[in-house]
């Protein structure tokens, strides 16, 4: 679920790991997570909502709401919290080749955001000005589709700094297309929206949008344990949302939402999460090490991107991108690690 320059802190982030959850000294502190809201239920709101899920987090959780993938990184690297849910590639991708101490320690879904357009818009060809959250996995999935379509600097790419704005923007009348996430997508098509293209489309052509969990390394190795459990019930309440009692859990989490559960079971129900089954792939190749993993790759391209947006120097080594992406919590999750 996408969504997306960056002030170095170090006292405010030390701070924040020192008053978190030290186990080490046996008392349970605060987690504090940054996080979207919105029609979809991220696993992250479906935990926090649901006590016999939250309970086995030792730490109480609280729940910060970031706009973009980009403001919460720049929230996560000045000390607001030590950990984001839900944050694409780009933004990831831009923030470890700026310095920010990060690690995806779970992979949660792929988008399903899509180019809504207004009626006027027929095909690629019709399209002039196109609206996206500036810097974020949408805004390299739109790039990479109109690059496909030799569309590339033919149409205009208007950068928002959130996707509430370029909705109202798109529906003001000020641009003709947004390419958007789920989310509000939903809410487009109810003022006579129509799709041109879905992210499942793009992703086709190799620009695949993903969404991940990630925190510093400095709070994972203060607080193993409770990045241990995060992830396991993370993995947990995506499963639950899919299940015969998903009504139930997603209702829980509407609190945190802003929306009424009526919409958020069918966004949440219908959202791509990513499978267990294909989480190792993710984070880890056939080798074993994160450097051969799939989100390697896609980072790797991700970073090509960047460099040619100029919002990165240089395209990082194999060996500087795995160092950003620890599969040791979910490979533990598979050996029995959780609760």
């Amino acid at each position: 679920m996408l969504r997306k320059t960056l002030a170095a802190a170090v006292a405010p982030l030390l701070a924040l790991g020192l008053a978190g959850c030290d186990r080490a000294g046996g008392g349970t502190g605060t987690l504090k997570i940054g996080y979207f809201q919105g029609a979809v239920a991220g696993p992250d709101a479906v935990v926090a909502g649901n006590p016999d899920l939250a309970k086995k987090v030792p730490a109480k959780i609280e729940l910060r709401p970031i706009d973009s993938g980009v403001a919460g990184l720049a929230q996560l690297r000045a000390g607001a919290f030590p950990a984001v849910s839900a944050v694409g590639n780009p933004p990831i991708v831009g923030a470890f080749t700026s310095g920010t101490d990060i690690q995806v320690v779970f992979v949660e879904s792929l988008d399903e955001s899509g180019l809504a357009v207004n009626a006027k818009v027929k095909t690629p060809a019709d399209l002039r000005k196109v609206g996206v959250l500036v810097g974020s996995t949408l805004d390299f999935q739109l790039r990479g589709w109109l690059k496909s379509q030799n569309l590339a600097g033919k149409v205009q790419v208007a950068s928002f700094a959130s996707e509430a704005a370029e909705a109202a923007a798109w529906k003001a009348g000020k641009i003709d297309a947004v390419y958007i996430s789920q989310a509000f997508l939903l809410d487009l098509k109810k003022h006579g929206a129509n799709v041109l293209v879905s992210a499942a489309d793009i992703a086709k052509l190799g620009y695949a949008a993903v969404n991940s969990l990630a925190v510093t390394s400095a709070y994972a190795r203060k607080n193993p344990d409770v990045v241990q459990q995060l992830v396991c019930q993370v993995s947990q309440a995506q499963e639950v949302v899919k299940g015969p009692q998903a009504d139930k859990y997603i209702t829980a989490a509407t609190k945190y939402l802003g929306v009424k559960p009526a919409d958020a079971i069918p966004a949440t129900k219908g959202y791509p999460y990513v499978p267990k089954a294909e989480e190792t792939a993710w984070l880890q190749g056939p080798d074993g090490t994160s450097a051969t993993g799939r989100l390697a790759q896609n980072f790797k391209l991700t970073a090509e991107f960047l460099v040619t947006q100029g919002r990165a120097k240089a395209v990082p080594s194999d060996a500087e991108i795995a160092a950003h992406i620890d599969p040791r919590f979910w490979a533990k999750a598979q050996r029995g690690g959780c609760k």
